[in-house]
């Protein structure tokens, strides 16, 4: 195979999975939400992270919210003292 037939199939094979992840997302109903946390949030978020032995935000991020979504199915009360800042 010539250097350029494995580049070429290289790239296939990336635009393939590529493909693929676009799919998976979809068909999962992915959503990706931007947004800017100010130092003190992100000093929390760090610690939490650190605490709970997270490595990606996101993941950190979607356990809190199941979390407290469970919390306000079980306990409007102390769902909204969760949420008080």
């Amino acid at each position: 195979m010539t250097p350029e037939a494995k580049r070429e199939a290289a790239r296939d094979r990336k635009r393939k999975q590529r493909e693929r992840e676009r799919a998976h997302k979809a068909a999962c109903g992915a959503h990706t939400i931007n947004f800017e946390l100010y130092q003190g949030t992100r000093d929390c978020m760090d610690d939490m992270m650190k605490v709970g032995g997270f490595e990606e935000q996101g993941e950190l991020i979607t356990r809190l919210l199941h979390g407290a979504h469970r919390v306000m199915l079980r306990d409007k009360s102390r769902f909204n003292e969760l949420l008080k800042v």
